[in-house]
């Protein structure tokens, strides 16, 4: 079972399309969270998206701010519906089914259990949420995959922080002190791995119905957005952590060390510090993928 935590989102789209390319729609869920704009458009993003690409998913609602202080937004890399302005030809939209995501993510954990795969793609607070209402949620899950935080401070919510951490600290803090089996994505590592435009195109070009609303969002977005469109190369923040939550053979070296979260509204507030000497022992330690295969990485993001 294969259960997608996010707030689409560009990245998000090009990261649930993988999934639903790939993964049955039996064995696939969909849980939303406030990020990149608001629960109820991220929702209504899903329900667009999963209409073309998987209808029979469920989704699930979820937290609309986060656990401390205002909810943030980035409205301003995403547009104000999240989806770059994309025009809809008013297609299928799946329902949103009964429950609160955080409870479904206990209740899946509990009836799956290590086969239960769950993918963090947004800020971590129906992740976070979930680990409160079930202490054990650790050792029932199997794998956990966020995308998120940026050790070497390389930010792109402030000087230092990454947004999905920015967004909601304390959820990134508990989460990262909560899970042993979690690989985490950094936005350092997905700027390590660029890809030119050439290859961004043929994420998107197969003959499916998936590729094709795909190549509607991510199009408009190259035709519209200036900046975007004159970058030498792009980053794929969702799309990387989803190759991996798919193919961890892709990961070619990792390392594993405790990461602590800052969430005191000041220059800390997001920030991830990785304990590179392994001293917090109270803590559990996470892995960093660093390096991937980059063959591997071209195919997984191809739907």
């Amino acid at each position: 079972m294969f259960l997608i935590d996010t707030d689409p989102g560009l990245d998000d789209a090009h990261a649930i399309a993988m999934a639903a390319h790939r993964i049955p729609a039996d064995e696939l869920v969909i849980t939303t969270s406030f990020g990149n704009v608001d629960l109820e458009t991220t929702t209504e993003n899903a329900r667009w998206l999963l209409g073309t690409m998987s209808p029979d998913a469920p989704i699930y609602r979820g937290c609309a701010g986060p656990l401390l202080g205002a909810r943030e937004a980035a409205t301003h890399i995403h547009g104000e519906d999240g989806l770059g302005g994309c025009p809809r030809d008013g297609g299928p939209l799946s329902p949103v089914s009964e429950g609160h995501a955080a409870v479904k993510i206990v209740e899946f954990a509990r009836e799956f259990g290590s086969d239960l795969t769950i993918v963090a793609l947004g800020p971590l607070t129906n992740l976070a949420v979930a680990r409160q209402l079930e202490p054990d949620l650790d050792s029932m899950v199997g794998r956990v995959v966020v995308m998120g935080g940026s050790p070497a401070g390389f930010g792109n919510a402030s000087v230092n922080a990454e947004f999905n951490f920015f967004a909601d600290p304390a959820a990134a803090e508990i989460v990262l002190g909560a899970f042993s089996n979690l690989s985490l994505i950094t936005w350092d590592v997905c700027l390590q791995n660029r890809f030119s435009e050439s290859e961004m195109r043929d994420f998107w070009r197969g003959d499916s119905a998936t590729s094709a609303q795909l190549r509607l969002i991510m199009e408009h977005r190259l035709r519209t957005d200036s900046d975007y469109a004159a970058s030498v190369d792009y980053g794929r923040a969702d799309p990387l952590a989803m190759a991996v939550a798919l193919d961890p053979d892709c990961v070619t070296r990792a390392e594993t060390h405790p990461i602590t979260v800052g969430y005191d509204n000041g220059v800390a507030h997001g920030a991830s510090i990785v304990d590179w000497a392994d001293t917090l022992t109270s803590r559990r330690s996470i892995t960093l993928p660093l390096e991937f295969d980059r063959p591997a990485l071209l195919d997984l993001m191809t739907v």
